[in-house]
């Protein structure tokens, strides 16, 4: 079955590795691939020493996508591109979390057909998550779940940086 967790709240990475805890719990595996991140929140460093769980990344910044210059933008499209292959090639799981997937499809750094095909060819054997902002129509028509957080207040509207352990 698929999930989407999207929007512009807190906590959509959260809720999909809490799925990931609760498959690990069930003795069932579980592949995170977080895609946009450098795997540096308090959750995958816990998460990283968990059997059942493999969590995978390729983001060798410390700033976000909009920040870059070409040449930067261009490595990391290819980064991108290279985590998708490996999650793709991947086998023996009953779980794969696309973290900030939706993102990377936005960022046209992946196809929304590659991720369909995907979607329908695992979509009867393993639970899929998808997170990130703005899914496209057809991720959400072709999902079993859709959860939309939506924010109302954060700090970060008040000019305070992510703490550490709370925000990441």
């Amino acid at each position: 079955m698929i999930h989407i967790y999207h929007g512009s709240g807190k906590g959509k990475t959260t809720t999909a590795l809490g799925l990931a805890i609760r498959m690990a719990g069930h003795h069932k595996k579980c592949l995170i691939a977080q895609f946009l991140k450098d795997g540096t929140s308090g959750e995958i460093i816990f998460l990283k020493n968990q059997s059942h769980i493999d969590v995978r990344y390729h983001y060798p910044f410390k700033k976000f996508y909009f920040q870059m210059d070409e040449t930067e933008k261009t490595k990391c499209i290819i980064a991108q591109q290279q985590l998708w292959q490996e999650v793709t090639s991947s086998t023996g799981y009953d779980c794969i979390i696309l973290d900030e997937i939706l993102d990377v499809i936005g960022l046209e750094m992946i196809s929304l057909e590659r991720v369909l095909k995907f979607l329908i060819e695992n979509h009867d054997t393993k639970e899929i998550v998808l997170t990130g902002r703005n899914p496209d129509a057809r991720l959400k028509e072709l999902c079993d779940y859709e959860t939309e957080m939506i924010a109302k207040k954060h700090p970060y509207d008040q000019n305070i940086p992510a703490r550490k352990g709370v925000e990441y």
